[in-house]
């Protein structure tokens, strides 16, 4: 599994299409959370313009491959750190933390 942090650069985000790039970033994070792909999507509270997906991917280039479709991705509008981990315990009642 993998956790990753993203982080806008609003510098290299082109005047008057932030609200646009972000619809396209939202459809894109939903369409790999409905696949599977990310099983965690959002936003840091905490962060202004960064979150953290976790994603499920079997391996580093696939979680690469995802990003790579990001829309801020080009450009290089973000940052992302990948990082591997194992989810050593996992709570049941995970899904409760939703919205919080």
């Amino acid at each position: 599994m993998f956790i990753i942090t993203e982080t806008l650069k609003p510098e290299r985000i082109p005047a008057g299409k932030e609200e646009e790039l972000f619809q396209r970033h939202v459809a894109w994070f939903s369409r790999h959370f409905e696949s599977g792909d990310f099983i965690l999507v959002g936003p840091y509270t905490d962060a202004k313009m960064a979150g953290v997906m976790i994603s499920a991917a079997a391996t580093r280039e696939e979680v690469e491959a995802i990003l790579q479709e990001d829309v801020y991705y080009a450009d290089g509008m973000a940052d992302y750190e990948v990082r591997s981990f194992t989810a050593a315990k996992i709570a049941v009642n995970f899904a409760d933390f939703a919205g919080k």
